[in-house]
C-alpha cells in the first residue's frame, strides 16, 4: 500500500542539547506531522548512537569509569545466549527494552505526548542504529569489529528488530502510525578495504529488522547520509530511503530503474535537503528548493511521474545534529519546516 507523505517535514534522530525538556519541545515545534523522540548523546555515554540500543545484546561489557562498551567473546557466553535467544523466540519485548538511562529523549516525548498531539500530526517517529553500523563500531577484547563474530551479529540484529517492535507498540497508544528508522551510514563502507562483510549480508540483516517493523504495523525507513550501494535499499524491504539530498543526489539518481521499482512497489524518498555537517548558516531556503526541485526534476526526466515523486515524499535535515552547536540545529530545523512547507503548496 502506497502512503501519500506529500512532502512532509521529519528528523533524523539526534539534538545536541542535554535538557531533555528543550529537547522534546524542537520536533514538536518544527516537525509536528511526524515529530521525532530525541537522541541525546551529549548528555551521557550510555546515550550515544550505538551505545542506547546496546542493553539486552549477549556479550556486552561495559566500564562506566571509563565509558567504554566492548564484547567480551573469551569467556562462555553460552548462558547469555540461551536467555537472549529464548526471550526473543517468546517476543518478550519487555526484555529488549530501552531503559531511560539509555532514552530519556524517549521517556520525555511520550510524557509530553500524553498531554496532547502535536497540531497535524500524522506519524510518530522513532529510530534504531542498524545492525552494520553498530557491529563494525563496538568492538571484541581484541579490538575486532563484531560483526566478524557471526553468533554476536545475529544477536545483535534480532535484538535491534525486537527493540523497533517496543518502539513501536510503545508509541501505537497515541492511535498514530509509526516509522521506525533503521540509521545505519556504515553501509557506505561496504566493499571496501575497511569491510569484508558482504552486501547480501547486509541486507540479509536489513529485511529482518523491516520485517518485524512490518509484522508490529510500523512504517520502516533507512537512513544513510553518506554515499552508499543504493540499490541495497531500493531492494530491499524498506519503506522509505533517506538519504543527504544535499551532497549525494547525483550518486542516488544513478539507479532510475531501481527508483521506479521502489515508486512502484509504494516506495518513498526522503529527501535530506538540508545540510547538516556541512551546514554554513547561509543557506537559505530558496538555494535548498532550487536544488530539491532539479533534483526531483532529473527524477521526473527519468519517467517517474511528477505527482508521484511529491506524494512519495518526505523532506529532511540531511543527517543527526548531535554533534553541532544548537543554534545550529534550530536555524537547520526552521530550513526543514520552511521547504516542507514551500512543497507541499506545489501539491
Amino acid at each position: 500500500m502506497t502512503t501519500a507523505f506529500n512532502c512532509i517535514a521529519t528528523g533524523i534522530g539526534s539534538l545536541p542539547l542535554t535538557s531533555v525538556d528543550e529537547a522534546v519541545a524542537l520536533p514538536l515545534k518544527y516537525l509536528p506531522e511526524a515529530p521525532i523522540w530525541p537522541q541525546l548523546p551529549l548528555r551521557k555515554h550510555s546515550e550515544r548512537f550505538c551505545e542506547m540500543y546496546s542493553e539486552s545484546i549477549p556479550g556486552l561489557q561495559i566500564d562506566v569509569a571509563k565509558e567504554r562498551y566492548w564484547f567480551d567473546t573469551a569467556k562462555d557466553l553460552t548462558p547469555e545466549l540461551e536467555r537472549f535467544f529464548d526471550r526473543y523466540l517468546a517476543k518478550d519485548l519487555e526484555f529488549f527494552r530501552i531503559s531511560e538511562d539509555h532514552a530519556a529523549g524517549l521517556y520525555a516525548f511520550v510524557r509530553e505526548l500524553k498531554k496532547g498531539l502535536p497540531r497535524g500530526a500524522r506519524f510518530l517517529k522513532g529510530h534504531l542504529t542498524g545492525p552494520f553500523t553498530f557491529a563494525t563500531t563496538l568492538k571484541d577484547e581484541r579490538g575486532r569489529d563484531i560483526a566478524y563474530n557471526e553468533v554476536i551479529f545475529d544477536a545483535i540484529t534480532k535484538g535491534l528488530a525486537m527493540k523497533a517492535a517496543w518502539q513501536i507498540e510503545l508509541l501505537k497508544q497515541f492511535g498514530l502510525p509509526v516509522i521506525i528508522f533503521i540509521d545505519d551510514p556504515a553501509i557506505g563502507a561496504l566493499g571496501s578495504a575497511f569491510s569484508a562483510v558482504s552486501a547480501e549480508d547486509v541486507s540479509g540483516k536489513l529485511n529482518e529488522i523491516i520485517d518485524v517493523i512490518h509484522e508490529h504495523g510500523g512504517i520502516a525507513g533507512s537512513h544513510c547520509c553518506g554515499n552508499a550501494d543504493w540499490p541495497i535499499f531500493f531492494r530491499s524491504n524498506v519503506d522509505i530511503v533517506n538519504f543527504d539530498a544535499f551532497g549525494f543526489v547525483d550518486k542516488v539518481l544513478l539507479y532510475p530503474d531501481d527508483i521506479k521499482r521502489f515508486f512502484a512497489r509504494g516506495g518513498a524518498l526522503a529527501w535530506g535537503i538540508v545540510p547538516t555537517g556541512d551546514f554554513t548558516g547561509t543557506e537559505t531556503a530558496n538555494g535548498l528548493l532550487a536544488k530539491l526541485e532539479d533534483g526531483m526534476q532529473r527524477l521526473e526526466a527519468s519517467g517517474i511521474d511528477r505527482g508521484t515523486i511529491l506524494r512519495q515524499a518526505l523532506i529532511t535535515p540531511s543527517c543527526g545534529m548531535g554533534s553541532l552547536t544548537p543554534g545550529k540545529a534550530v536555524a537547520i530545523l526552521k530550513l526543514t519546516r520552511e521547504v516542507a512547507d514551500r512543497m507541499q503548496k506545489k501539491i
